[in-house]
């Protein structure tokens, strides 16, 4: 069992993801925007960070990048609709 945070701001998606990764006996936080996600990455462990690429406020590589200047470890997988090979 994985403590997981969900980072995406597309609601009917991120309750899929949610739902599926629950159904696996992870506990899974979700939330919709960079800014209150770098709150939550900062202030809590976590063993993994789902996160998409866009989002309203702190973009995805923008938090990566303060959450890891911050001295965050945790592993971060992206997600993100972009179709282009540099994405």
């Amino acid at each position: 069992m994985a403590k997981i945070l969900l980072i995406e701001d597309d609601l009917m998606l991120a309750k899929l993801i949610c739902q599926q990764l629950r159904a696996q006996f992870h506990v899974v936080d979700l939330v919709l925007d960079g800014d209150s996600a770098l709150d939550y990455l900062l202030c809590s462990d976590f063993d993994l960070a789902i996160l998409d690429w866009e989002l309203p406020g702190l973009s995805g590589p923008e938090l990566c990048g303060q959450y890891r200047e911050g001295g965050g470890v945790a592993p971060i997988l992206f997600l993100t609709g972009k179709t282009d090979i540099e994405h």
